[in-house]
């Protein structure tokens, strides 16, 4: 039987059991909020929000934050998804400081090359080896090791290359194990195939540093099993020789000799200091300094400013000397020598007295001395 009520219930916090929502497989009509209704075609209870059906357990309507930790296979399904299954990276990507390890070998032009196939790739180049310390170019005991080869003390584990072995077969680059000690082939160029018609090495020190050889002859097997022929390819480019006239050469740097303390250089370029009289200069600072030194007169001619007669008019004219002709005035209009009274004051100044007195520019003064 079913009960109509018209009106809420109120049930005072009573438990209800066994309550069963409305059901159908379409929505009711003219629901009010709150109420329920058990979708028997998708087999879910909604309510309704005032405005529409609503799923509780719908992600969409779900708000607030929840933890990764509670959601329990989180870890191991993102885990779970491989390097190649995630968006390709549009930035650059750091490992910060890690390697990355286990690749393969590259087959496209854009590929990352692990260590092994680079180190591989390398050392199967028979054309050019990495530099030697030195070149011995006269026969060397490979089986007892000099101290130094070509003038150079060599350490444990440098590398050398033998060009003149009295036995041709003895010829290559070796590694130096120590005074005494045997030489070995150095381990790229140990094996068959590793030094080839036309491989290149430099070479660091000694009387031929900055050379390269080739080696020439045609390979028949391992090295020590037929005769290298190593000859000089390339000289290291132009050689630089100082003339000896006031330029000098220290290794790779050129530098100006310096005759005598007259001369100085600086980063800003030379300076010529004081030049005595003996080769041509003053040995002086001043032009009365260089006047004494070379024993030359000078002399100091100047407007007269006004005179008052019977003032003395103090004239400075800076020859440095007290032992001067007797100085002159002359009329500036007439051209006329006008008499006057000079007295020395100091080195540098004379006073001249008239009887009279004259505007500024009257007369011109000439100092010799």
């Amino acid at each position: 039987m079913t009960t109509d009520f018209r009106f809420p219930i109120k049930l005072n916090k009573l438990p209800v059991q066994g309550l069963v929502p409305e059901s159908a497989s379409s929505a009711p009509a003219g629901p009010v909020e709150g109420q329920l209704w058990t979708d028997t075609a998708a087999h879910v209870v909604k309510f309704w929000n005032a405005s529409a059906w609503k799923n509780p357990l719908d992600r969409a309507d779900h708000t607030g934050t929840q933890t990764a930790s509670s959601i329990s296979d989180l870890a191991a399904t993102v885990q779970g998804y491989r390097l190649n299954q995630f968006a390709a990276p549009n930035a650059a990507v750091s490992f910060n400081g890690q390697r990355a390890t286990n690749g393969a070998d590259p087959t496209a032009a854009t590929d990352l090359a692990t260590k092994q196939y680079v180190d591989n790739a390398r050392a199967g180049i028979a054309g050019v080896k990495d530099p030697v310390r030195v070149a011995a170019s006269a026969d060397t005991n490979l089986s007892s090791l000099p101290a130094a080869i070509d003038g150079v003390t060599l350490s444990v584990n440098d590398s050398f290359l033998a060009t003149a072995q009295a036995t041709g077969t003895q010829n290559g680059l070796y590694t130096y194990t120590g005074a005494g000690q045997p030489a070995t082939r150095r381990s790229d160029a140990d094996a068959a195939g590793e030094i080839t018609d036309g491989t290149l090495v430099a070479v660091a020190e000694g009387t031929k540093a900055g050379n390269q050889f080739i080696q020439t002859a045609t390979p028949s097997g391992a090295p020590g099993s037929w005769t290298q022929t190593w000859t000089v390819y390339s000289s290291g480019g132009q050689t630089y020789t100082a003339d000896g006239q006031g330029l000098e050469l220290s290794g790779t740097t050129f530098s100006l000799e310096l005759a005598d303390a007259t001369l100085s250089k600086s980063a800003s370029g030379l300076t010529v200091g004081l030049v005595s009289v003996a080769k041509g200069g003053t040995g002086a600072t001043t032009a009365a300094g260089a006047r004494t030194a070379i024993g030359a007169v000078g002399k100091y001619t100047a407007s007269v400013a006004a005179i008052t007669g019977g003032t003395p008019l103090n004239i400075v004219h800076n020859l440095n000397t007290v032992d001067i002709l007797e100085p002159s005035l002359k009329e500036v209009s007439s051209g006329e020598l006008v008499g006057a009274k000079f007295v020395v004051v100091d080195a540098n100044t004379v006073a001249v007295t008239t009887a009279a007195s004259y505007a500024a520019g009257t007369f011109s003064v000439t100092v010799v001395g």
